[in-house]
């Protein structure tokens, strides 16, 4: 039986179409489903930050931010779930651009101003978002960790009876690096009801 020969154009797109798998299956890491889910919001929301909050999708919730010049760390805790996302924020030569500037000599023993012509850089802001592999927690001498979905009952407990006070939370990355963050005292003061478990119920 003969076969009909593939055109052309076709085994172009095919071959286009494997390529494109190949580089997304590359680009996405398989460690990356198992990520904490980003959070819904970034540094500059205009929400309340470490108080709690209500709405009618997630019920009562928390909003932390952490920051600096070169990175916001925020998260958002609700009994449900946790989320986070850091945001790294750099500069980027792209080119340079000619300017005059001005510079003062010494000549025939007088000090005069004179101009230049010098080369001035251009800079482009970048910036990049990642959420983390698991967060993970120190809390009344044991150790916690959430990766992704519903918040386990016993670190919904342990959230909830945490010490008052600033605490460190430790945040793991895809390749297995870490960097400890802080949560604000506002905001472990508000997971005592955000995560306040239900009063059991009496039968009588």
């Amino acid at each position: 039986m003969s076969q009909t020969p593939i055109p052309h154009t076709q085994k172009l797109s095919l071959g286009l179409t494997k390529l494109v798998a190949v580089l997304v299956a590359i680009a996405t890491p398989a460690s990356a489903v198992f990520a904490v889910s980003p959070a819904p919001v970034d540094q500059h929301a205009q929400v309340a930050w470490s108080s709690v909050q209500e709405n009618p999708f997630d019920g009562k919730l928390v909003y932390d931010k952490h920051f600096d010049d070169g990175f916001a760390f925020v998260t958002v805790w609700a009994k449900r779930w946790i989320r986070a996302t850091y945001t790294s924020y750099w500069k980027e030569v792209v080119g340079y651009r000619p300017v005059w500037k001005i510079r003062y000599i010494w000549r025939d023993g007088k000090k005069i101003q004179e101009e230049y012509r010098d080369l001035e850089p251009i800079y482009e802001s970048r910036s990049r978002r990642q959420s983390p592999k698991a967060l993970m927690f120190a809390i009344h001498g044991k150790i916690y960790t959430y990766e992704k979905g519903d918040v386990p009952d016993d670190l919904a407990q342990a959230l909830a009876t945490a010490p008052e006070g600033n605490m460190t939370i430790r945040v793991v990355w895809h390749d297995d690096t870490t960097w400890d963050a802080p949560i604000g005292a506002a905001t472990v003061a508000a997971w005592r009801e955000v995560f306040r478990q239900p009063a059991p119920t009496v039968k009588r």
